[in-house]
């Protein structure tokens, strides 16, 4: 074995799922599965022990988020994977660690759902100023969540974690989006969506600044396990709309083509009021009880701050063609995404009346995009009107 291996456990919760060499620097080799426990492997990693690495990679917290280089110099870490190690790649969205083999730790000693930590690698990605405590108030940091986006998780005083988010640059609209989306569904009354609230944050320079935060929905008997994990699991087509073959993984692990379809064409259409371009693989989620591996439904709506044009200058909004917008989804046309559209009537165009004041409280440079937000948002609103009558708006998108 290399000098700088070191031999760890796959555990899922307390069983073994398989043995595998780990270096230094985050990589695997050598992976010797449990036949006994196939069952419990990760669903993305059961194809082979390729999907297997690539499941392994993306536990890692992204090189490319935002504030990532500065926490990795401050923490003493060579790489993202690297803190995943130390980490003993624990996460708070499902049960999966890593054990060293020849240490005698138990899931009970070192859940993030049941004991103490502090995401010091999260605040460092919000303020570079944050003083590190490098004694350690708990033994294991929390290390993995996914996204470019800078976020911490934190202990509330009733004992349930929640994520703090913040922003691309000097905006709010990011987190303001969250809320907005937040009050959509609540107008809706749909019953499956992450609750947003706003917080306040330490930023650079002492500042403070606008975030928004949620609490965490899986627990100590609920994971979360992406779309895109799931897809790992069928073999895909060149080119291939990755909306079937994810019905396909779901209604085979018992979710109900009813709950499917009303699921996804929910949150197809709220996406596309809101102009979400970022409802990538990752997105999605189903929920999984970690000991019977009994699939639980979908994971609630989260993640749709890359929406309402955040990302578009002012001098451009009134140049977009809303029947052109391209996002990252089972397929990249917005309008064409309403085409798997089965109940178009599930969304209640007279409870989507939006209040645009929460954008007041982005900074005040930013005050003059709200009149161009709400034209686009009632041009969304119209056209949507049109897909509810019957009109296949995707044949017309130019």
């Amino acid at each position: 074995m290399a000098k700088n291996t070191r031999e760890y456990f796959l555990m899922h919760k307390d069983i073994r799922v398989c043995l595998m060499e780990v270096s230094d620097d985050g990589s695997i080799r050598n992976v010797r599965r449990n036949k006994n426990q196939e069952e419990h492997f990760p669903l993305g990693g059961q194809m082979n022990d390729m999907k297997f690495h690539e499941w392994w990679s993306d536990r890692a917290i992204p090189r490319t988020r935002h504030g990532a280089k500065n926490a990795l110099q401050r923490l003493g870490y060579i790489s993202t994977a690297s803190a995943l190690v130390n980490n003993l790649a624990l996460s708070l969205t499902d049960c999966y660690w890593i054990m060293p083999r020849d240490e005698d730790l138990s899931w009970d000693q070192v859940s993030l759902f049941t004991n103490d930590f502090v995401d010091s690698f999260g605040e460092l990605t919000l303020n570079e100023a944050y003083e590190v405590d490098l004694r350690g108030r708990t033994r294991f940091n929390c290390a993995t969540s996914q996204g470019e986006l800078q976020k911490k998780w934190c202990i509330a005083d009733d004992g349930r974690r929640y994520m703090v988010k913040g922003n691309y640059g000097d905006s709010y609209q990011q987190s303001l989006n969250e809320l907005f989306a937040t009050k959509l569904h609540e107008q809706q009354g749909f019953d499956n969506y992450t609750v947003y609230e706003p917080v306040l944050l330490s930023v650079e320079n002492g500042n403070e600044g606008l975030g928004c935060m949620c609490y965490d929905y899986c627990s100590e008997d609920i994971e979360s396990i992406s779309a895109w994990e799931l897809l790992q699991t069928v073999k895909l087509r060149q080119n291939e709309s990755f909306y079937y073959p994810f019905k396909q993984v779901c209604l085979s692990l018992g979710i109900s083509n009813d709950e499917f379809d009303r699921f996804i064409d929910y949150q197809i259409m709220t996406d596309f009021l809101l102009s979400n371009t970022d409802r990538h693989m990752n997105n999605i989620a189903i929920l999984r009880n970690p000991d019977t591996l009994e699939v639980l439904g979908f994971a609630p709506i989260f993640d749709s701050g890359n929406s309402m044009f955040y990302d578009i200058p002012f001098e451009l909004l009134s140049g977009v063609k809303i029947k052109e917008i391209k996002t990252h989804s089972f397929i990249e046309g917005e309008c064409r995404l309403l085409q798997y559209v089965h109940d178009r009537n599930l969304v209640d165009i007279n409870k989507a009346l939006a209040d645009f004041s929460i954008y007041e409280k982005d900074i005040v440079e930013r005050h003059i995009r709200i009149e161009k937000l709400k034209e686009l948002y009632e041009k969304k609103l119209a056209l949507f009107c049109d897909f509810q009558r019957g009109r296949d708006i995707w044949k017309y998108e130019r």
